[in-house]
């Protein structure tokens, strides 16, 4: 009889444990990743790209077998050394069907991939689809910048889906990411970092951080983009944006050895483009920002004003403007220090403007714009950090900035080295997304980097009132047709509505006409802090039916839209049952595929079940 009960205590003890290995698998994806090279930045490209059903361990860690790994239908692993133990494990995880993807592996595992080191490297190059197979829908067929350095490989096994090049001109290719059939599973390498790449063409050269380099007085964020940092033939294509979509269409084309996944879409409903519009407050008072606020208000748009003089406004007039959706905000101002912006200096200007802000208006602050878009590019200890500024935001609870910004007239570099004006403008920066910050060291910085791509400054300097719109129009017809999204910030001052108003009032129309929503900067905060917050678990794929949860506890005005595939395995999607009820859900093609969108409320959960047939 004793012998019995420790049989069943063993048997017992079994099933706890299986259970806990399968409550820990909820999610299907496992990133394995540490600060180092920017590893833990794959997060924030996980959730740009909306799946936000992943958890973040690192190669290292103690829990880290093969039992462990074979909980996740996918391993994303970042650029880290990789033992001989690390490697025996992803190699039985492989063989036994799961699905690695890597970003420049130790060539220590190139074999997992299918390809042989040639002991070379390219640095600052070019990536290029691979035109044939299913893995390159949606992406365009240009060479596109890659920041960092590839390792150069030869095929030994795998099949190329995109080649690097050694320059825009280079004829010879090599593997630039490769996918490989290993046992019952497969291996993706991209041969170069993928999210230090995505971090260094949204915020620039790190090596140019607290250095003045276009000419233009004091220190910015542009600084950063000189020397040919940027090819701007490719703004227009929002280059880091495609080069995430290949890791997406890479994760959805193996779903068909796994389950479908969903994803979150990236605008709010079933929106294709969003705008912010804002002002910098400078030296004037609201009897001169009052014409321009009607203006925008009658057009069914909001408006941030970033204040300066806080002084030249009343809590009463900014009590009025905030009721009616509009954000008002602070201007920091740190121009005195503009070519030495050191950290002290500008945490000390951004401490006595929130002070004031809150001591007049009783309000906090969460986004941000400084003064001159000035930069600081060191640390608290001096050493060199292009994401300092984003830092010092953080520790004084700003939440997104928008301090980098089109701007290059009259610098020391070509002409328009930030790329040409009017319609083919596009997003230097490469791309439309609102996305954190990272740091030198490689961590992310808990503040959303929102790029000002209209900027009324470089038009009413450089160009006319046309070309300011038709900047605008661009960017809303190449997300709203082209799939190339961005969430478009313009910038509007008030002491150049002379120059903007006119055109100014044309974009708000276009946007009104192609349904367009023109938001402030902290309506766009905190839908995204929603989109970014919510999550799925639980995911089962049975009988044709795929069901999950969906985990939101943050509310905004806008629904938030999952979508999964309209076609899976062959099948086409019958219903969608949230919570025991039948609810729609429409088909749109996103980068030439079909999906279908359901969207949900924030702020609570629901059990969704998707049925094919």
């Amino acid at each position: 009889m004793k012998n019995f009960y420790r049989l069943i205590l063993a048997f017992s003890l079994v099933i706890s444990i299986q259970s806990c290995i399968n409550d820990g698998a909820s999610e299907p994806i496992l990133l394995l990743a540490t600060q180092s090279n920017f590893g833990t930045y794959c997060a924030e490209m996980l959730k740009a790209e909306g799946f936000n059903e992943f958890v973040t361990d690192s190669l290292n860690s103690d829990r880290i077998n093969v039992t462990f790994l074979r909980q996740f239908d996918y391993v994303l692993l970042a650029e880290e050394e990789t033992n001989p133990k690390a490697g025996k494990l992803l190699d039985k995880y492989i063989k036994g069907g799961g699905i690695l993807i890597a970003f420049k592996p130790d060539t220590m595992i190139s074999g997992l991939f299918g390809i042989k080191s040639a002991d070379k490297e390219i640095s600052e190059g070019y990536i290029a689809i691979n035109p044939e197979g299913d893995y390159n829908t949606g992406i365009t067929a240009k060479n596109m910048q890659f920041h960092g350095t590839a390792d150069v490989y030869r095929l030994n096994g795998a099949v190329p889906l995109a080649y690097v090049f050694a320059d825009n001109h280079s004829e010879e290719k090599f593997p630039g990411v490769v996918i490989n059939k290993y046992g019952k599973g497969h291996a993706i390498a991209f041969t170069y970092n993928l999210p230090k790449s995505i971090v260094y063409t949204r915020q620039g050269n790190p090596l140019h951080a607290g250095m003045e380099m276009d000419g233009i007085p004091g220190l910015r964020g542009m600084d950063l983009f000189t020397n040919g940092w940027v090819d701007t033939s490719l703004n227009t294509i929002n280059q880091a944006d495609q080069q995430m979509a290949l890791l997406t269409n890479c994760i959805q084309e193996l779903n068909t050895y796994t389950k479908p996944l969903p994803r979150f879409w990236y605008f709010p409903d079933s929106l294709k483009c969003i705008a912010v519009l804002d002002n910098d407050g400078e030296d004037n008072c609201q009897a001169d920002f009052e014409p321009q606020f009607v203006d925008v208000d009658a057009k069914g748009a909001k408006m941030t004003i970033y204040l300066k003089d806080l002084e030249k406004v009343s809590k009463k007039w900014v009590d009025k403007w905030t009721s009616k959706g509009f954000e008002i905000a602070i201007h920091p101002d740190d121009t005195q220090n503009a070519a030495n912006p050191t950290w002290n200096n500008m945490d000390s200007a951004i401490t006595r403007k929130i002070s004031d802000f809150k001591n007049l208006f009783g309000m906090t602050v969460r986004t941000n714009v400084n003064h001159w878009f000035v930069w600081c590019g060191t640390d608290e200890k001096g050493n060199q950090d292009f994401g300092a500024q984003a830092k010092l935001e953080e520790k004084h609870g700003i939440e997104m900035d928008a301090n980098y910004a089109h701007y290059d007239l009259n610098s020391n570099q070509p002409r328009h080295h930030l790329g040409s004006m009017g319609r083919n403008q596009g997003n230097y920066n490469g791309s439309g997304f609102v996305m954190k910050y990272a740091g030198a060291s490689g961590n992310t910085i808990n503040v959303y980097q929102r790029f000002n791509s209209v900027y009324d400054q470089q038009y009413m300097e450089g160009g006319t009132r046309e070309s300011f719109f038709e900047c605008f129009k661009g960017l809303v017809d190449r997300s709203l047709v082209d799939d190339i999204y961005s969430m478009i910030s313009i910038k509007s001052h008030n002491c150049e509505y002379f120059f903007t108003k006119e055109p100014l009032m044309n974009m708000l129309d276009y946007a009104n006409e192609n349904g367009v929503p023109v938001w402030t900067a902290l309506n766009l905060l905190d839908f995204l802090k929603m989109k970014d917050e919510a999550s799925f678990s639980n995911i089962l794929w049975k009988k044709n039916v795929l069901s999950f949860s969906l985990n939101t506890s943050l509310k905004h005005s806008t629904g938030l839209t999952f979508m999964v595939p309209a076609i899976f395995s062959g099948k086409m999607i019958e219903s969608v049952i949230k919570d025991n009820k039948e609810t729609a859900f429409g088909i749109q093609k996103v980068k030439g595929k079909d999906y279908a969108f359901v969207t949900v409320n924030g702020g609570s959960n629901c059990v969704i079940n998707v049925s094919y047939r």
